[in-house]
Parts: C-alpha cells; structure tokens; sequence
C-alpha cells in the first residue's frame, strides 16, 4: 500500500524488489502493472495527502482511511473519477473533522463521477453538508456517519448524505444526527434506495426532493422535528414521482424546528411523521408512527403554503397538486405532547390552537384537489390501525373541518419495486 506523497519512490523500490528478489512476494500486488491501492493515516500533512489521493486516484483504486481523526480545513472535492473506493475503519474509527474548516461549503464534495463508493467512516461539523455528490451515477454511501456536535443548532450544515441530480444510488447502515434541514436528502435524482438507516436530532430526518424512483425502507427515523419528507418543488430541474415509503420505525419526532427562517423546512410543523407535498406516485405503507402528535401524515399542496403566505407563488409551468397517493396498512399511536409554541412552525401553531384541547388527527389532508380528481383527489387511505383523519379544508379552515374519511376509503396499484445499479461494496 502507498502513500501518495511517495508513490513514485515506492513504486520504484517495488520495482527494483521484483527485479532482484524475485522470491519476495509484495502483499498488495502480485504482477508490476497491477493497480496500486492508497493508505492513509492521521498525522501532520494528513490535509494535502487527503486531497492529493482524491486527485490522483485512478480507475479501480482504493483509497484507505486507517483508524483516527483526521483534521481538515478544506473541503475535500473529487471529480471525474470512475470506479473509486473510499473507505475507513467503521463509523467509531475513522474520523474526518472539519470543526476547525475556514475554507468550503462541504465535507467531501464528489462530482461528475461514476462507480463510487464511500463507506465506513464518520463526517464530523462540516461547515455546510457533510457528504455530498453531484452530477453522478452508481453511487453507494454504506456505514456513513454525518454529525454535528453538541444540541442541534440552525448553525449546522444543512444536508448530512445529500446526493443531487444524480442516479442509482444506494444509501445503507448510515447514521445522521443535527442537520439543519435534512440528515439525509436525495434531490432532482433518479432510482434511488435509502435502508437501515438511522436518523435523529434532524430537522428532517430522510427528504426525498423533486426525485423519480425511490424506495425508503427500514429506517429508524427519530427525534427530528418530521421523520421524511416527500416534496416537489417549484424551480427545480424536474418533477418527482414513484416514491415507496415502508417498512420504517417513525418516532417521537417533536423536536422544535430549528431550520433558518426562510427555508421551506422551516414551514414544516416540529411533531410531523411524514408530509407529502405536491408530488405524484407515493406509496406509505406498513410503518409504525408513534408519537408524531402534531402531522402523523399529511398530504398537502404547495398551494396552501401560498394561500397562508408562507411562500411566493410559483411558476405557471409548476404542477402543486398531489396525486395518486395511497396510504396503507400502517399502525398509528400518539399523545397530546406538543413542541413549545416558540420552537414551531407557524402551520404546527396554527393546528395545535385549533385543536386546542383535542387530539389533532393522525391523517390530515389540506382539501386543495387536482382539478378534475373528484372527491378523493385520488389520494387513497385503507387499512391502518388506530388512525383518525381530517380534511383540514385550508380555503375556509378553520370553519369546515371534515372527519370523515369515507371519500379516500380507496385502493390504487402498488408501485413497483425500486432496484438501482450500484458497484459490489
């Protein structure tokens, strides 16, 4: 193994070993032309060597953190690679710090690049997100841990695993805690898979942004102000659709909303399962929500956010309106636990005051329907245990309130199954 500062000297002297002393094995390669893999340990120039292995890594290599903390005050950025390994210790072994980062928005910001796989270590106190791509395919983020430390704050980063305009990604056996709006986000993608993953002390623990083809399964989503989110928004470089949401433990998340004033994360009420708004295909089903009290699960429209002036109104060619949302089989328990007013959202305050005494419903829905979708908007709920409902009815809310259920007592088809092609890891 190497380090990049001496490859060529190690290189050289590997070389002359073959030469000479054919009888002497090297541990690392068997033939000269072999691809040599990169070693890295914590230490004094352990910035530049980070960096520079990033920049010089080829096709097929492994780049390998050993066990400690390494200290950065740099982003760490590479670009245009294929078939790169990198890899630590374990999540509790291998530490990459930016606490004292002067330089960059990012942890490791990876982009245009195919092939990748980073894995088994922990991104601590980016100054913005922790672990992000851009513009690539076949990506694998495994055994990931992206903390800030100390209580949450709207001075952390943003993103913890944020994958962007990108494809077949796979994020597994990850852990994110304290971001200051989602820990792990996938935005304007396609076909992705988040499972076995942990999120916690999150404003959002998993978003799901503007994506096609997404299945998020067997997370333990807890003590975020919301659990998941599944949003299309207006701007952006596509629309979403065909979302699976299963298998997930969603709980106790009430932690008071701590996103910056202005961002729409910021609008989502702190004690929220999961929030649907404006985007088309999603499946939830077979979850467990326990005390989500304020949103057990709500699908809304952008619309309302307008109507309630917080946020503008969006371009012509934007679609606001959910469809083709079916809700199933999921199990549903709460209390009247609620965040301090001053830690919630203005959406979350205006519920909680005009419920008052009584227990919001864990289903709610805002009534604002696609044209031409009839009663049920072709939102579909059937066959959950313990769950009530509303239609909040938000053009004349408070004063229409519906609770009954029976226009959405639908089914629709299953969507298929979510399968990405991703590197062996």
């Amino acid at each position: 193994m190497r380090s990049i500062i001496n490859v060529y000297t190690i290189g050289a002297l590997i070389l002359l070993g073959l030469i000479f002393f054919p009888s002497c094995q090297s541990p690392v390669i068997e033939t000269a032309d072999e691809s040599l893999d990169i070693s890295l340990e914590p230490g004094p120039n352990t910035e530049e060597e980070a960096q520079g292995a990033l920049i010089e890594v080829e096709e097929g290599e492994v780049i390998e953190f050993g066990e400690g903390t390494f200290n950065f005050t740099k982003t760490l950025t590479m670009d245009g690679k294929s078939k790169v390994t990198i890899v630590g210790q374990g999540r509790e072994k291998t530490i990459f710090s930016f606490k004292d980062q002067n330089d960059g928005g990012d942890g490791l910001l990876i982009t245009n690049s195919d092939n990748i796989v980073v894995r088994d270590l922990t991104i601590l106190d980016a100054a913005g997100d922790a672990l992000k791509f851009r513009n690539s395919d076949s990506i694998v983020m495994a055994g990931i841990g992206t903390v800030w430390s100390g209580e949450p704050s709207e001075e952390n980063g943003a993103y913890g695993l944020y994958p962007v305009l990108s494809s077949n990604i796979l994020i597994e056996d990850c852990y994110c805690y304290g971001a200051s709006d989602s820990g792990i986000y996938v935005g304007q993608s396609d076909k992705a898979i988040v499972r076995d993953c942990e999120a916690e002390g999150n404003v959002a623990g998993i978003e799901i942004e503007n994506t096609t083809n997404a299945d998020v399964y067997d997370n333990y989503v807890h003590d975020n102000a919301a659990g998941i989110l599944v949003f299309d928004l207006p701007g952006l470089s596509q629309a979403g659709a065909r979302t699976r949401v299963f298998d997930n433990r969603i709980i106790n998340n009430l932690r008071g909303n701590f996103a910056h004033e202005g961002h729409i994360v910021a609008e989502v009420p702190a004690g929220t399962g999961i929030l649907v708004l404006s985007t088309d295909e999603v499946e939830i089903f077979d979850n467990t929500f326990e005390e989500n009290n304020v949103m057990g699960t709500m699908v809304a429209s952008y619309q309302s956010l307008v109507a309630l002036g917080r946020a503008p109104e969006p371009p012509s060619d934007y679609e606001p309106f959910p469809e083709q949302i079916y809700i199933h089989d999921n199990s549903f328990s709460r209390s009247n636990t609620y965040p301090a007013p001053e830690e919630q959202s203005f959406f979350g305050n205006l519920l909680v005051q005009s419920f008052e005494s009584n227990s919001i419903p864990d289903l709610l829905l805002d009534g604002v329907f696609a044209p031409g979708t009839g009663e049920s908007g072709t939102i579909c709920i059937e066959e959950n245990e313990g769950n009530s409902f509303v239609n909040l009815n938000l053009a004349t809310f408070p004063n229409d309130l519906s609770f009954n259920q029976s226009p959405h007592n639908c089914s629709l088809e299953p969507l298929p199954e979510v399968t990405v092609d991703v590197p062996d890891f």
